[in-house]
């Protein structure tokens, strides 16, 4: 015969059981509401959420008494404070702050005890009448919100909590070392010093994360060739790491996606950047923020890549180019993981990508040409005809080795390594300026 505690157990493990999958879709809803609310806040990094599992659930009924406090299962199961649980993470302690302040901020409707429902969604509610942040019981503060979700028929209830990196990393710690631990009971003074001094700690790298970060945003054009370099370095590499692991996830397979990353960072600054209010480093903060909202989203590698609307030709180089490229971006892997990417992160579809993609490889392919033509003092009529011939000659080195290392890479570096050449030539005649290009430019 079983202790009544247990059975008292069992039975809220059976409300459990027949709450589950709802639990599960309102985890999905509460996810999507402050996911929404907060990616566009430079503030916010990402948010992870989870539903307490049994085994928890079981050590919260014995540890908090619910079977004396709530005889009744049914009430003791509506009591449990985080049956769903959301950390929203932030950078810095001081961004913390911020974050709640947004959050609150559509939560007008008084609904009773203190709770808040939202503007926007009336089924999730806050409770903003605790002072935050709040004290813990180790006696440091944390911005913690109890909810309530109302599926119109039951309120269930969830705990948002909102953590700098930093304090993430003390809430392990934390958690694991003291919070569940009953074998350090002798020493807990010993313990709980060795604690302060760790917070102590964090709280001095937080400030010195927070230096670099300004560092980074603030960096202007005085020396933006650099930083420009520098930056796009850093970003390639964050993408490789990021889309390795998720083409191993799916795939089982380690690839090497360094010409890929690189050539996506390269497009994804020259939308950025025309933004011309933003400096390079706010570029680059914006750009790892959209990298972070990528990391839940799927790949889903072994599909094709299909262009709902016709892409848009300006020019019969971009037109021979797009052409080679739609003819391959279902063959040739690596063209095709490129997209997924910059679809991904560029929250835009492959027609625009693709059509967008083009003018990118234009931009790249002659800017640097007409700046030389200008300085060779080529006449306009002259200009033109070069150009065509000489991207001609480009479509069809890209027809005979129609991959993404060749085309943004091995041919570009051809090319450009012509216009370097080129000014020191002493001719201004067509076709002299043709054979050399032939001379030069090897795509066989």
């Amino acid at each position: 015969m079983k202790l009544e505690l247990f059975n008292y157990i069992d039975d809220v493990m059976a409300i459990y059981d027949f709450h589950r999958l709802e639990l599960v879709e309102i985890n999905k809803e509460l996810k999507r509401y402050f996911t929404n609310k907060l990616q566009k806040n430079d503030e916010f990094i990402n948010i992870f959420t989870r539903i307490k599992s049994q085994d928890s659930l079981k050590e919260k009924i014995i540890r908090r008494n619910y079977f004396v406090k709530y005889p009744n299962p049914g009430d003791g199961f509506n009591q449990i404070p985080d049956l769903i649980g959301l950390r929203i993470e932030c950078r810095f302690i001081k961004d913390e702050e911020q974050i709640y302040k947004k959050i609150i901020e559509d939560f007008r409707l008084y609904t009773g005890g203190g709770m808040y429902a939202s503007k926007l969604n009336k089924k999730i509610r806050l409770n903003l009448d605790d002072p935050q942040p709040q004290s813990l019981n180790n006696g440091f503060k944390i911005f913690k919100l109890d909810g309530e979700f109302f599926t119109g028929e039951k309120t269930f209830l969830f705990e948002l909590q909102i953590k700098s990196l930093v304090n993430v990393f003390w809430g392990e710690i934390d958690h694991k070392i003291l919070y569940k631990n009953y074998n350090y009971m002798v020493t807990a003074d010993f313990f709980k010093d060795i604690m302060n001094s760790i917070i102590d700690n964090l709280t001095m790298v937080d400030r010195q994360l927070m230096i670099l970060y300004d560092h980074v945003r603030n960096l202007d054009a005085s020396v933006n060739i650099s930083a420009e370099n520098q930056l796009k370095t850093l970003l390639s590499k964050i993408l490789h790491d990021v889309f390795t692991q998720k083409i191993y996830d799916e795939l089982g397979l380690m690839m090497n996606l360094k010409t890929i990353t690189d050539v996506v960072v390269n497009f994804l600054f020259m939308k950025s950047i025309k933004n011309k209010d933003l400096t390079y480093g706010e570029n680059f903060i914006s750009l790892i923020n959209r990298i972070n909202l990528t990391s839940d989203c799927d790949m889903n590698i072994e599909d094709p890549i299909e262009l709902k609307k016709e892409p848009k030709y300006y020019d019969s180089f971009s037109k021979g180019i797009g052409e080679i490229l739609y003819a391959n971006v279902n063959k040739d892997l690596e063209w095709n993981l490129f997209f997924k990417i910059i679809s991904l992160i560029n929250e835009a579809s492959y027609s625009e990508n693709f059509t967008e993609f083009l003018i990118f490889v234009r931009y790249e392919y002659t800017i640097s040409l007409l700046r030389l033509f200008d300085e060779m003092g080529i006449d306009e009529d002259k200009k033109d005809y070069l150009e065509s011939e000489l991207l001609l000659l480009v479509v069809t080195g890209f027809k005979e080795n129609p991959s993404i290392h060749f085309l943004m890479d091995k041919s570009l570096n051809m090319f450009n390594d012509f216009v370097c050449n080129a000014k020191r030539l002493e001719t201004k005649d067509e076709q002299e300026i043709i054979k050399n290009f032939k001379d030069t430019y090897k795509y066989k």
